[in-house]
């Protein structure tokens, strides 16, 4: 089975449990399926960058690697909001396509950087400035989602009960964050030990 065909059944299996999960209004059972799915996510993530820096991959490999699956998560948390909120639930969340877009955009980026550094690693060079770049987007991806989960306990939105329309959204958003950190924490620990 090749990788891209594997990506999209992880995707389309998780993108269902978090949308049957809030078919039927169940905050628990949806925050439960949306801590697998982030947990799985990180996990693969976090083996992959071990099993490629224990086989001595080039760094640009492993950069690769570390946003292809900083992507997956995006893309996970952009179409599962998406498919929520235009198909599944009645009450409206007028914030909704914000969060599906910059989410839209965040995996598009991450996947882009994803083959430009697979295009270096196929052609055997390390290009220091790019891997400079990517250490420094990982940077700010973690120190965002860190902001982000801080705002989300702050304002109440974490559990929040399904009398708010955004109550699916913030499961999403919470355990997407915790994935997006433990890559990058990974990644950024590596990458100093190296």
């Amino acid at each position: 089975m090749s990788s891209l065909t594997a990506w999209m059944i992880a995707l389309t299996l998780s993108i269902c449990a978090i949308i049957l999960t809030a078919a039927i209004s169940n905050p628990v059972l949806h925050m439960a399926a949306s801590g697998i799915v982030s947990l799985v996510f990180a996990i693969v993530a976090i083996r992959e960058h071990a099993a490629l820096t224990a086989a001595g991959a080039s760094r640009s490999a492993i950069g690769s690697s570390t946003a292809r699956h900083l992507g997956l998560v995006w893309a996970w948390g952009g179409l599962g909001i998406f498919v929520t909120y235009a198909f599944i639930l009645e009450q409206r969340w007028p914030e909704w396509w914000h969060f599906f877009l910059g989410f839209a955009i965040a995996a598009v980026a991450s996947l882009v950087f994803s083959n430009m550094l697979d295009r270096d690693a196929e052609a055997g060079r390390v290009d220091d400035s790019i891997i400079k770049i990517g250490r420094a987007l990982v940077m700010v991806q973690l120190i965002g989602v860190i902001i982000a989960v801080i705002t989300m306990f702050v304002d109440g939105k974490f559990p929040r009960d399904v009398s708010y329309p955004d109550w699916a959204g913030c499961n999403i958003f919470f355990f997407g964050a915790i994935a997006i950190a433990a890559i990058s924490v990974n990644a950024l620990r590596s990458a100093k030990t190296a």
